[in-house]
């Protein structure tokens, strides 16, 4: 079998594919040392990386994987494509949701009034146009989250208390970009559902450090956080079949009186897939493809390592550090450098990549 996996980071699931035996082909924006593609394109600068958000062109993405799609049996989907208002969405014979139907679901603000519509528990969320109706919102919910309509991993996500300066024009404080979605605050750790299928996998927790995805923890209990675990599990369930979602989605969640709300449904390859795996002793990708159920064992954590301040990487390759850049790349400050995945002692692990960069010095 011959797989194409596209993404802003494939490596987790294209090594998990070449286990398997299969050919597999990868298009991504980065390109870890430790990426096992049979053929890959990159767009990333192997030793001066710079920031994403400057240089990542998801069209880019879609046309390099154009010239693999004839050629393919099958396409996985990670992050990063097909999450925009502006994506463009091809007819792709996907393993999985169609470019389309995930387009159409990381529309959040349509998602969360649909789910709402169905009866499932959702924060308040309006549509703020201008900085008129933001203001009345932020009046109303005094704290509250402001998150584009479209993206994930938490960027361009903010926590807002209302006023933000006493007397003062919302205007001249913060800079937005509308429309943009005004959701309630809820006082909760971040967790998420991973289902294959309608099958459903593990409860996560998520690790969030300003307002971004960093990590996660999986398997994670929810023993005594809600009232009915088993209607959570198949309410989700259901969520899956009424949406009509196909291979491996996720369902973000917070708690608030003991009773889910759905905050997003991720319906692609998600961040857990590698503490699943691990967790699980299985071969996501073949589960994925074969639509079949995944029972987790042992406890995960997973850390992505962000770069303090610019750096030179240094890093040796590691039983438990994987996306690793090529030795003597440059990392800018808040730009990710690696991710540690281990069962313990996470933060000797965090610290021994930070230990293998130097401060980079202008000359």
């Amino acid at each position: 079998m011959k797989l194409l996996v596209v993404g802003v980071n494939t490596r987790p699931v294209v090594n998990s594919a070449k286990k398997l035996g299969f050919e597999v082909c990868s298009v991504s924006y980065y390109n870890p040392m430790d990426l096992d593609a049979d053929k890959k394109i990159y767009f990333i600068d192997d030793y001066n990386h710079g920031h994403f958000k400057e240089n990542y062109n998801e069209n880019e993405l879609l046309k390099a994987a154009g010239l693999f799609v004839d050629e393919v049996d099958g396409i996985l989907i990670t992050s990063g494509i097909f999450e925009s208002k502006n994506s463009k969405t091809p007819n792709w014979d996907v393993i999985g949701n169609p470019p389309k139907k995930i387009k159409r679901m990381s529309n959040k603000y349509n998602t969360i009034k649909r789910l709402e519509n169905l009866g499932y528990n959702v924060p308040v969320t309006y549509l703020a146009k201008n900085y008129s109706q933001l203001e009345r919102y932020l009046d109303e919910l005094k704290i509250a989250i402001l998150k584009p309509i479209s993206g994930s991993g938490g960027i361009g996500v903010k926590k807002i208390n209302f006023p933000i300066i006493e007397n003062t024009c919302i205007k001249e404080t913060i800079d937005i970009e509308f429309p943009i979605l005004v959701q309630e605050y809820i006082n909760s750790d971040s967790f998420s559902a991973a289902l294959i299928d309608a099958n459903f996998i593990t409860f996560n927790r998520q690790i969030i450090e300003n307002n971004m995805y960093v990590g996660n923890i999986t398997p994670y209990s929810l023993d005594g956080e809600v009232s009915d675990i088993g209607k959570v599990i198949n309410d989700f369930k259901e969520i899956i079949e009424t949406f009509e979602l196909k291979g491996m989605n996720g369902i973000d969640f917070m708690i608030k009186d003991r009773e889910v709300y759905i905050i997003e449904i991720n319906p692609r390859i998600l961040g857990t897939f590698e503490t699943i795996e691990k967790s699980s002793g299985v071969n996501l990708v073949k589960h994925i493809i074969e639509g079949k159920p995944v029972n987790v064992r042992e406890k995960f954590i997973k850390r992505i390592v962000f770069a303090k301040e610019k750096v030179i990487t240094k890093i040796k390759k590691n039983p438990f550090v994987y996306d690793i850049p090529k030795y003597n790349a440059v990392i800018e400050k808040n730009e990710p450098i690696a991710t540690v995945i281990a069962k313990t002692n996470i933060d000797y692990h965090i610290d021994s990549i930070y230990k293998e960069c130097v401060v980079y010095e202008v000359k």
